[in-house]
């Protein structure tokens, strides 16, 4: 089998072997150091390709893409950019009969990008939501997420499984609000907060109609930790419109990959995750990055049918050496015999993180078999 082939197989059917799969990728950085580049945003499809390469892995690409770039007659303006050499500031703003939305985004060196201003930021800001959605849904001409994927598809081959991301989840309001004002949307207006997730869904499931042909084999469910959300917050606006939209692209032949990098109780004792049509979790991990009991007490609480993808500390990634690493990818492929389980840090790697861990942490999955 392909490394593509396998991956896809091993999250479906399991297998008698484990394998490495680092989380590379996704403007987290360390592709852009391996390629030499100061700011994470520079690296692209080839940097991530070759930073795979280097390594004995089986990689799971994920690509980002705009919900609403087939709607040309919604237009973000680029009005100011600031460049130096330690610094990177870029401010736009779209115009809509109810008001101008703005948003402003900062990024630094080997740290990545965040967002300072959000697009959306109360209930008063609704209306310039909706008639974004509305006018995405008017559009019918969804071919560019077609060929996008066909794009990536064909640049990934047979090298690795190809995932496709964007702000699927309903409640995630297109990812225009931050995530505290995200929290608190169907407190200020539940029934327009209703109506506007299912808008989203139909717009999903016309971008998944449009991505199904194009050769690629995920879609990324998003789903935030117990920081923000409370298992009410779940069971209410999560669980429901996962399953909708995860059936959806189920019936379409694609896999859902779902990634949540932070603390995950109690929504796993709770079995929401089990629920939510995943194919594909990660991570089950404990502190400092996540809040598992351990694995093995995770391991119990997740559907054995659903391939998970983990564990390896990122903070020790950033500071153990490498014996300590092998160390711990031990401990987690002793945790995992039996199960669906993919090795690999507990969160996308950073710019930061010493080459020689991860290594170690390639090597010692192999080493564990000799």
């Amino acid at each position: 089998m392909t490394k593509r082939e396998r991956f896809i197989d091993f999250v479906k059917n399991g297998g008698e072997t484990l394998f490495c799969s680092p989380q590379i990728g996704a403007g987290s950085g360390y592709e852009a150091k391996l390629a030499g580049k100061r700011f994470c945003s520079d690296a692209n499809v080839k940097d991530i390709i070759a930073a795979n390469s280097r390594y004995n892995v089986f990689p799971l690409y994920n690509f980002g893409i705009d919900p609403i770039m087939h709607c040309k007659e919604i237009s973000w303006v680029v009005d100011s950019q600031i460049k130096t050499e330690d610094r990177r500031e870029s401010s736009s703003y779209c115009e809509t009969p109810f008001g101008t939305m703005r948003r402003q985004r900062v990024e630094l060196p080997g740290k990545g990008g965040f967002t300072s201003l959000n697009a959306i930021n109360g209930a008063e800001d609704l209306d310039m939501l909706e008639y974004v959605i509305d006018k995405a849904l008017s559009c019918n001409d969804y071919s560019c997420y077609t060929e996008h994927g066909k794009k990536y598809s064909d640049l990934v081959g047979d090298d690795g499984a190809v995932s496709f991301q964007w702000c699927m989840q309903p409640y995630e309001m297109l990812g225009y609000p931050d995530t505290v004002t995200t929290a608190m949307l169907p407190f200020d207006d539940e029934d327009r907060f209703f109506s506007l997730m299912d808008k989203i869904l139909e717009l999903d499931y016309k971008i998944i109609d449009a991505l199904a042909p194009s050769g690629i084999d995920f879609v990324v469910l998003g789903g935030p930790a117990s920081e923000m959300i409370s298992p009410a917050y779940y069971e209410k606006y999560l669980v429901p419109y996962s399953q909708k939209v995860t059936g959806y692209a189920h019936s379409k032949g694609l896999l859902i990959y779902s990634h949540i990098c932070s603390p995950i109780e109690p929504m796993l004792t709770k079995g929401y995750y089990n629920q939510m049509g995943i194919d594909l979790f990660e991570t089950l991990s404990p502190a400092p990055e996540g809040n598992i009991v351990s694995l093995d007490d995770a391991f119990s609480k997740i559907d054995s049918g659903i391939c998970t993808r983990g564990n390896v500390s990122l903070s020790k990634l950033m500071t153990a050496p490498p014996e300590l690493i092998r160390q711990e990818v031990h401990a987690v492929m002793n945790a995992a015999q039996g199960r669906k389980h993919i090795v690999a840090a507990s969160d996308y790697l950073l710019y930061d993180i010493p080459e020689a861990n991860i290594i170690a942490m390639c090597e010692a999955v192999q080493e564990y078999y000799s």
